[in-house]
This record gives structure tokens, C-alpha cells and sequence, in this order.
């Protein structure tokens, strides 16, 4: 079963929008398709943007998507290991890349293109395929298809 890591940014846009890219892949996962994995990190960020963004409503589907889906959260990351990302990506996306990369998962999906989706970062990432949210259901697509 593929692993899948989602930015703090997923979970936003796949509670604040449910017809967008990013609720897919929270059903999905819902559903068990693939395993999802986070940080506490993530999880924090996410339930307060979603606190102090979205309505009451948003945020108690957050929690029952949380309590319905099987998640495995990842360690956080030492922050000796952390120091030795400062020159890769913004200081604040380090504990997710690191998380994420820690875990082995196949996938880190984000839709911050301008601080994951660089040169430096893709190169480091090498096992971990790291993809917005639209371009993750178009892999998982494919690899559906050919598991088929």
C-alpha cells in the first residue's frame, strides 16, 4: 500500500473546500486507499488555521475525518537532523520535509509549490514523489490503473 504524507495546507483545503482536489484525497484515505501519514506538527497547524479561518462546522468535520481515518503519525523530527535542512527550504517547512522523508512514505503532498517544489527540494527528496494535490490524483489514478 502506497504511503501518503499530507502538508498541514491539505487538510485546510480538503475541509474548507469538499469539492476540491484536496477532499478527494482526504475520502480516499478516508476510505483506505492508501495509508496517510502526518506529524503532530501537521495535525496542530492544520486544526488552527482551520480554528482561526474556517467556521466551527469546518473544523468538527476536521476532527471526525481524524477519528474516522487510520492515520500513522510520524516522529518528529530531532532538531539536530532539522539544522541540516536550514539551506534547502524555508525554516518553517523543515519538521514537514523532514517528517515526511523520515517516514518513507512514497508521497509528501503539498500545495505550497514555492518552498517544496524546488530544484533543491525535489533532488533531496529522491524516494518521496512530493506533488500538489491535483497532480497526486492524477499519479494515484495511473497507479490504480496499472495495479488493475
Amino acid at each position: 500500500m502506497i504511503r501518503v504524507f499530507l502538508d498541514a495546507n491539505v487538510y485546510f483545503a480538503g475541509c474548507v473546500s469538499p469539492s476540491g482536489a484536496s477532499a478527494i484525497i482526504l475520502e480516499l484515505a478516508r476510505r483506505k486507499r492508501f495509508q496517510l501519514v502526518t506529524s503532530r506538527l501537521v495535525l496542530r497547524e492544520a486544526e488552527r488555521n482551520l480554528r482561526s479561518k474556517a467556521s466551527r462546522k469546518t473544523l468538527q468535520a476536521f476532527h471526525r475525518f481524524l477519528q474516522a481515518t487510520d492515520v500513522v503519525v510520524a516522529p518528529s523530527p530531532e532538531e539536530k537532523i532539522v539544522a541540516q535542512y536550514e539551506t534547502v527550504i524555508h525554516p518553517k517547512d523543515i519538521p514537514v520535509l523532514v517528517a515526511a522523508l523520515k517516514a518513507e512514505v512514497d508521497y509528501l503532498v503539498t500545495l505550497d509549490r514555492r518552498h517544496f517544489l524546488t530544484k533543491p527540494v525535489l533532488a533531496l527528496a529522491r524516494r518521496a514523489k512530493i506533488l500538489t494535490p491535483g497532480d497526486f490524483l492524477k499519479s494515484f489514478v495511473r497507479h490504480t490503473k496499472e495495479a488493475i
